[in-house]
């Protein structure tokens, strides 16, 4: 056995906070964690080693937010919120509106159902806090609970849309109420907001173990009315050991041949919330068993190399892939074309790159090199290269719009992102201090998101 590192976790049965070790055998990862009262426990992390190891490479250096709202002198991660000790700024808010839900998961990190409303005054508080804080937001995640079962949604949601500090808003749904609702689907395709539709596969029974009912119809129906309308879809697969793994096939099929669905989004199953009782049924899945999942599909665009950490956040925490579409809808992996190096220097404090002028600029830059250099010798080049030309001359002159660059990049460079929610068997405080994502509280501090699933929500 060796001993990587130590940090803190948490106790699986106190919840306290304990000491722990990272540790390798049989070249996977562990984290050991001592309990004064329970005892040692260890949980699985990793199951490459040597790619946990050559992760911690792409951590990139802080982005400092204009406010802090979380207490220092408070030992980590009492006084969460962020603190001036965090080490990462705010990419994504996640604002929870309501409990409400239509659905009963059963792996429900949050353990939705109440009916619990925001009010517009406490959600338009919470924006200008966040502002207050970032300048400007590149994405505002909506969610809930269902956030479309919130009865003023669209009251929500314009009134982030008036806020031109905010340049994306994403909804997580599961879609259900879009089927009735024509009005709804038309004001998203109307004011280009981005549907996270949860989707699982293409079996009921995933369905059945994952969501409680067959929803495969449903889901089904779902994506042929918002690609009616072309309105900008990603699809939030959560990957449960043993229960969807032989899906991602057909998802890759289904993603790559969409024009409307711009990302996807994986999430091996955390055991939080009601997930807790999946915890030894199903095994669990870390971001190396994704990437090996997606590339065994036999897509021709998608391979192993193609996934990478993401520098904002704490490595181990998220890895993604870009993939660019030539005039004849064949796709290419920009990370198997770019110079690696600078392409993490544009992504190093953002989830998408090009979102300020200067990281504009960047990229314009990183696009010239591509022309002239690894695309021109690469096969298909006269393709790439064509697609590139486009893109050039789509993206704004003048007047930077960072609103319109968003719209204009997700639509022309497709994305898979993997993200790797903690429970309390994960849980690490090192990762939690990078956290680039958070839930706002109604006193304004930012809980990262993995310390409010983990230590707050079992409060609650």
């Amino acid at each position: 056995m060796e001993t990587l590192g130590i940090t803190h976790s948490v106790c699986g049965i106190c919840r306290k906070i304990a000491p722990a070790k990272v540790v390798v055998h049989d070249e996977r990862v562990y984290l050991r964690r001592l309990c004064a009262e329970h005892g040692e426990t260890e949980a699985l992390v990793h199951t490459d080693a040597g790619k946990y190891i050559s992760a911690l490479r792409y951590v990139k250096p802080a982005w400092m937010p204009r406010a802090f709202s979380g207490n220092s002198h408070l030992p980590c991660p009492e006084g969460c919120g962020f603190c001036s000790r965090h080490e990462q700024h705010l990419c994504m808010p996640i604002i929870e509106i309501t409990s409400r839900c239509n659905l009963d998961c059963p792996i429900c990190l949050v353990d939705a159902g109440k009916s619990v409303d925001m009010t517009l005054a406490e959600f338009e508080d919470l924006l200008d806090r966040l502002i207050e804080a970032e300048r400007q937001i590149d994405v505002l995640n909506i969610s809930g609970g269902e956030p479309l079962c919130h009865p003023h949604f669209l009251d929500f949601a314009n009134s982030a849309l008036k806020r031109k500090e905010i340049v994306r808003i994403s909804v997580s749904t599961n879609g259900l109420a879009l089927l009735e609702n024509d009005r709804l689907l038309n004001w998203f395709a109307d004011n280009d907001v981005l549907i996270s539709l949860q989707f699982d596969g293409f079996n009921d029974a995933v369905y059945e173990a994952l969501r409680g009912k067959p929803l495969l119809d449903q889901k089904l129906r779902i994506l042929d009315k918002l690609a009616a309308r072309n309105i900008s879809t990603s699809l939030t697969v959560t990957a449960a050991g043993t229960i969807n793994e032989d899906q991602f096939p057909d998802i890759l099929k289904l993603f790559f041949s969409r024009n409307h669905i711009v990302s996807v989004m994986v999430q091996p199953l955390a055991y939080s919330g009601r997930a807790a009782s999946f915890a030894g049924r199903s095994p669990r899945l870390t971001i190396p068993d994704i990437v090996r999942l997606l590339a065994a599909c036999g897509h021709p665009a998608v391979e192993a190399a193609d996934f990478i950490p993401l520098p904002c956040s704490h490595p181990l925490c998220f890895n993604l892939a870009f993939y660019l579409a030539d005039h004849s809808g064949k796709f290419f992996s920009i990370n198997r074309l770019f110079q690696l190096d600078r392409y993490l220097d544009a992504l190093s404090n953002r989830v998408i790159f090009g979102l300020d002028i200067e990281e504009q600029e960047r990229l314009k830059e990183i696009v010239y090199d591509l022309w002239s250099g690894p695309a021109g010798n690469a096969p298909d080049g006269a393709g790439v290269l064509k697609s590139i030309r486009a893109l050039l001359r789509e993206l704004p002159c003048g007047c930077f719009n960072p609103r319109q660059t968003f719209s204009l990049m997700e639509r022309r460079i497709k994305s898979i992102f993997i993200h790797a929610f903690q429970d309390c068997e994960t849980f690490d405080l090192a990762r939690i201090r990078r956290c680039c994502n958070a839930y706002p509280q109604p006193d304004g501090r930012l809980m990262p998101a993995c310390a409010h699933n983990v230590l707050k929500r079992q409060k609650q």
